[in-house]
């Protein structure tokens, strides 16, 4: 009886390790089919330097690792949070299980004609690796994917997922340029700013300027005339308010014509900066209606225009919705800054 347990427990034993062997990518066992490529992870993402991403739709986008960071399509700032994703995916990625049978022609059908691609390159002009991206599974957990390096493809797709995340990964390989774009306004440490303008439209007089002077920093009135009396720390703490200004979204919705309007119309606030480098950025604020009916606590009567958000028009070119909840930090006023 006991030599029968211990041959049971070993047949368990061996399938257990039998089975550890198969779904993980490590083992080569997984190469079921002559040409299966299942190594799609990338240890050293520093190495990293440019990825191109094209969808089904003809969309794409390429990003570029730069001295300052990445670019997105050799023109923005890239958002830093999407390409640490995407750096952790390309580090964790890993393949949960082959592709069923039952479903294995669909999946390569799909594949060949509907997948996005991923091109990573790793200081060559070829990409090291390719990944074809057909979709996710039935159960939403684990994507279908096809791996091509040094110019040959898998004979095989495998289902790939990342460790201990319950998701499929087609959604972090988007083209949309607006949505890799790094949604800052201004990030300045405050040694950095050589020049602030800020003008408020409906109560001019407490518009301000702030301007060095060789080591001197002053405040000015919206007239230009220098106002003393006054702490100078305050500018300085003011200016650090710099550092991490971001817009909300990029405005997708309004028409050209709604746009335009907008701008056309006279502004809430305006905000230009100039580095010490010569450089410069600006936003123009502008009201927008209180489409939500939102109610003043006070007396129940209608706010006129929203109390959360605002319209931003970033250097002429980039119209977005903004928060009152980020720029109430350095929308204060000239006389702020006089208060004993």
């Amino acid at each position: 009886m006991k030599n029968n347990k211990l041959v049971l427990l070993i047949l368990l034993l061996a399938v257990l390790v039998a089975a550890y062997f198969y779904f993980d990518q490590s083992s080569t066992t997984l190469i079921h089919v002559k040409g299966g490529k299942f190594d799609f992870a990338i240890k050293d993402t520093n190495s990293i330097d440019k990825v191109f991403i094209a969808d089904a739709q003809g969309e794409n986008i390429t990003l570029v690792k730069g001295k300052n960071g990445w670019l997105v399509n050799g023109k923005y700032n890239a958002r830093p949070d999407n390409i640490r994703l995407l750096m952790k995916t390309f580090s964790r990625i890993a393949v949960k299980s082959p592709v069923p049978k039952a479903s294995f022609e669909t999946v390569v059908k799909k594949i060949a004609t509907g997948a996005t691609k991923v091109e990573i390159y790793q200081g060559a002009e070829k990409p090291s690796k390719i990944y074809y991206l057909g979709g996710s599974t039935m159960d939403q957990t684990g994507t279908y994917m096809l791996l091509e390096t040094e110019g040959v493809k898998s004979t095989v797709p495998y289902i790939m997922h990342i460790p201990g995340f319950r998701g499929f990964l087609t959604s972090r390989f988007f083209t949309n340029n607006d949505e890799w774009r790094d949604p800052v306004i201004f990030k300045y440490a405050a040694k950095d700013i050589n020049k602030l303008e800020v003008t408020y439209f409906e109560d001019e007089k407490q518009s301000f300027f702030i301007e060095r002077n060789d080591t001197e920093i002053e405040l000015l009135d919206g007239s230009r005339k220098k106002i003393s009396g006054f702490p100078k720390e305050r500018l300085e703490e003011y200016l650090s308010r710099y550092e991490k200004i971001y817009y909300e979204m990029i405005d997708i919705e309004s028409t050209k014509e709604k746009i335009d309007s907008i701008i056309a119309s006279t502004p809430f606030f305006k905000i230009k900066l100039e580095d010490v480098y010569g450089s410069t950025k600006e936003i123009v604020a502008y009201h927008m209606p209180n489409f939500r009916t939102t109610l003043n606590p006070v007396d129940g009567t209608l706010f006129e225009y929203d109390v959360d958000r605002m319209y931003g028009y970033v250097n002429k070119e980039l119209f977005v919705y903004i928060q009152f909840a980020t720029f109430d930090e350095i929308t204060i006023k000239k006389d702020d800054f006089l208060i004993p």
